[in-house]
């Protein structure tokens, strides 16, 4: 398969609390083939240190390649503050690929903004775009803007983030390397939304990854009424040249 959905760098397994009790990894293994997909990348969730295994079980139960399927194992980590993340260059240099969430500002051991005024809250969770980009170690950025269980709605926090600061995270993005994932769900939701805040990605260079977050076998590939299609990616100006791959990613490095 190829095209702008051919990859999914960001499924879960039943290992993730959040994800289904059928998300199994033979049966996302089953769903990836159906999808058509060309690459897989699990990223179960790291909140906690006892979570640091997680992957590990994943790779005993996963083949690195199933028919023209091939499989990588990462995690989607968190910033626990601008400067902080729950995992170390050590363990990230033990995983295909490192997801990190700047927006999981409501998760046990993150520090929250100062307010939740949603100008202060969109600054906060640049800051912890940029804080994720130092490290050297992150691959893609989840969901940015994006927050589980915000009392503001991801529109709103678009709307309020300030554009130079949407160009300044961008550029240190582009600059080391860092890929933004693109969620098709948002794009559905909220496409004026969605495109004021890729503008400035794709204007610097950053690479996207288009994923799922599939909690569900039936989401891998961004499958379902909730994921925009293909055509409508397209739409907005994205290509394969601006997608992100594993195999052309450079030696990771911090910003400077």
């Amino acid at each position: 398969m190829a095209g702008l959905l051919a990859r999914d760098f960001h499924v879960h397994t039943n290992l993730s609390a959040c994800a289904h009790p059928d998300a199994s990894p033979r049966n996302i293994l089953r769903a990836a083939q159906e999808a058509g997909l060309e690459a897989l990348g699990i990223s179960d969730h790291i909140v906690y240190s006892e979570d640091w295994g997680r992957p590990a079980l994943v790779r005993s139960a996963m083949p690195s390649r199933l028919g023209d399927l091939r499989i990588y194992i990462g995690c989607e980590a968190e910033m626990a503050s601008p400067t902080e993340s729950k995992i170390d260059a050590e363990y990230a240099s033990r995983l295909d690929f490192v997801i990190m969430s700047a927006s999981h500002l409501f998760n046990p051991g993150v520090q929250r903004p100062p307010s939740l005024d949603p100008r202060a809250m969109a600054s906060y969770m640049l800051a912890m775009i940029d804080g994720a980009v130092a490290l050297g170690f992150v691959d893609i950025i989840a969901h940015p803007l994006s927050v589980p269980m915000s009392p503001v709605p991801f529109p709103e926090l678009v709307a309020a983030a300030d554009v130079r600061g949407l160009r300044r995270t961008a550029a240190l993005a582009a600059r080391a390397g860092v890929a933004i994932e693109y969620n098709p769900r948002y794009l559905r939701a909220a496409p004026e939304e969605t495109a004021h805040l890729y503008a400035p990605f794709l204007e610097a260079g950053c690479k996207l990854a288009v994923n799922s977050d599939a909690h569900h076998p039936s989401q891998i590939g961004c499958r379902g009424p909730e994921y925009a299609t293909e055509e409508e990616i397209r739409a907005m100006g994205i290509a394969e040249d601006n997608l992100w791959r594993i195999e052309e990613r450079g030696p990771r490095r911090p910003s400077a």
